[in-house]
C-alpha cells in the first residue's frame, strides 16, 4: 500500500501541468489573453473583478495582491512588488513564457514545450512553485509574513 501511495504522490509531483496546459495554442491564447487584458485594464485604472474567495470568506486568497504586485513590477518597483506579493515575478515570467510560445514557429514551440515538460517531470517544478505559493499564503494568514496595508 505504501509503495502505491509513494508512486501516486510521485506522479502528481512530477507531472507536467504547466506545459500540458499551454501545449494547446488556443488554451495558451485564452490564458495569455486573460492575463494581458487583466493587467492592461488594471494599468488603465479599471478593476475587472474583486477576489471572490475573499468576498466569500473574508480571507485573502493565495493570489490576493498579485495584480498590484505585477503592476509595481512592470513600473520597475521590484522591492514594492515583492513586498506586495512575492510571487509577482513568477506570475509575470509565466505569462511572458506563454506569450513567447504563442508566437514561436510550431517546431521551435514544440521543442521548448518538450524541454519544459521534461523539466517539470524531472524536478517537480510546478508542484514546488504551487507548494511555495501555498506556504507563502499560510505564512501571510498566520501573520508571519505581513499582508501589505492594502488588505
Amino acid at each position: 500500500m505504501e509503495g502505491r501511495l509513494e508512486t501516486a504522490f510521485d506522479q502528481i509531483v512530477h507531472s507536467s501541468v504547466f506545459s500540458d496546459l499551454i501545449s494547446d495554442r488556443r488554451a495558451a491564447a485564452v490564458i495569455a489573453g486573460a492575463g494581458v487584458l487583466h493587467i492592461g485594464m488594471s494599468l488603465a485604472g479599471f478593476s475587472l473583478w474583486s477576489c471572490p474567495f475573499r468576498g466569500a470568506t473574508g480571507v485573502p486568497c493565495p493570489g490576493c495582491g498579485l495584480t498590484r504586485a505585477t503592476l509595481e513590477l512592470l513600473r520597475g518597483d521590484l522591492s514594492g512588488s515583492l513586498h506586495t506579493h512575492a510571487f509577482a515575478p513568477v506570475f509575470l515570467g509565466a505569462l511572458a513564457f506563454i506569450l513567447v510560445t504563442l508566437f514561436l514557429p510550431e517546431r521551435t514551440r514544440k521543442s521548448l514545450l518538450s524541454t519544459l515538460r521534461d523539466c517539470e517531470e524531472r524536478t517537480g517544478l510546478t508542484a514546488w512553485v504551487l507548494s511555495g505559493l501555498m506556504l507563502y499564503w499560510a505564512l501571510r494568514i498566520m501573520g508571519i509574513v505581513p499582508f501589505p496595508k492594502i488588505f
